[in-house]
């Protein structure tokens, strides 16, 4: 296990420096302790990984860092120095970045203004220089490999170009901390290995990164130091290079992962719903969704996969009546799906989980 304060000597390099120390954070809320003495050391030039499960504490943590919250004792240092950040502007100043994992953008305000929210370039009459700043989201956008228009409404864009927003918006602060909450839960498997390339260039310019993530398989690719959160406890510590899937998941929940899953062969049942031509129109013209057609068991578990803008999102919001304009039939059990609204989608049967929590 590593030293979770090691001491550093002349020969330590500056990546393996630690730059940021939490230091026996508690936070207690009412009825809940939602970190229980943490200590958490942030290296630079690293990718610092945070996990654990749901509620484990983990983002109580990051707001902590940037001043979200303030926590009920312990300590915060920076460069040896302890900090006591108030509000995310104290934070930005002292060279704070966060990703959060609820997407914090104004759906009303084009792409470029938010991602100068709040720091605008100006002239030297106080103008803000409009020009410069969408050259700039330009460079932003066209760097994470995207065609976003900066002049585009965020609240017109997909989650999932919603998310790179967020992250140009961070790439566009002069950060020496970056906190990552769950980047990649709403981008693609290309759109991530772009983002992957960003941190690794961020880590030679000596950028230290907080990432937190429960997909597991990628922490591997990217994790240089495994920090473990269970019930608001850190319970262990680790050099990427020195887990697997198993560990991980085995100080996440307490137990072996091998106890938890049983292969279970079974009859898939009747035809449960059946899809035949469901067609999405475009406004620009062509189709969203191109007569699809596909029919689900009981019983059975089937998945739709495809790039960002592919129709995942655009196919289950047919299904639960959020876009009315679709053709095409469904059978729900046997019956024709008749109805065109949300609550008519729910009295038939159908409930959507949808990606984006905060909106809808």
């Amino acid at each position: 296990m590593i030293d979770p304060n090691p001491v550093l000597d002349a020969e330590t390099t500056v990546s393996e420096e630690i730059i940021l120390t939490a230091e026996k954070i508690t936070k207690v809320f009412p009825g809940t302790v939602a970190l229980d003495e943490v200590s958490f050391n942030v290296r630079k030039g690293k990718v610092n990984v945070l996990i654990g499960e749901n509620g484990a504490g983990k983002t109580t943590l990051m707001k902590i860092l940037v001043g979200v919250e303030q926590p009920t004792s312990g300590k915060i240092l920076l460069d040896g120095k302890e900090i006591h950040p108030r509000s995310p502007l104290d934070a930005t100043r002292l060279g704070f970045g966060i990703i959060y994992q609820e997407l914090n953008l104004c759906a009303n305000l084009s792409v470029t203004d938010n991602i100068f929210l709040a720091r605008e370039t100006t002239h030297s009459n106080g103008l803000i220089a409009r020009r410069s700043q969408k050259a700039r989201t330009q460079e932003l956008v066209g760097k994470l490999e995207q065609k976003i228009d900066p002049d585009e409404l965020v609240g017109d864009l997909r989650l999932g170009e919603q998310q790179i927003v967020e992250i140009a918006r961070s790439l566009a602060q002069d950060v020496r901390i970056l906190i990552m909450d769950e980047p990649t839960s709403a981008l693609s498997s290309s759109e991530v290995e772009v983002l992957f390339r960003i941190i690794q260039e961020l880590k030679s310019r000596g950028v230290a990164i907080i990432y937190i993530s429960h997909k597991l398989e990628e922490l591997l690719q990217i994790g240089d130091y495994i920090t473990i959160l269970r019930d608001g406890r850190k319970v262990a510590e680790e050099e990427g290079k020195n887990v697997n899937v198993p560990w991980m998941i085995e100080n996440m929940v307490g137990r072996n992962p091998a106890t938890f899953f049983t292969h279970k062969d079974r009859q898939l049942g009747d035809v449960l719903l059946k899809v035949e031509n469901l067609t999405l129109p475009h406004f620009g013209g062509g189709y969203r969704l191109d007569h699809i057609s596909f029919e689900l068991r009981e019983g059975e578990v089937l998945g739709f996969y495809g790039l960002m803008g592919a129709g995942r999102s655009d196919l289950v919001d047919c299904l639960a009546g959020a876009l009315p304009q679709a053709i095409g039939n469904i059978w729900l059990d046997g019956k024709p799906v008749t109805s065109k609204s949300i609550s008519g989608r729910i009295q038939s049967g159908f409930v959507l989980v949808p990606e984006d929590r905060q909106r809808f």
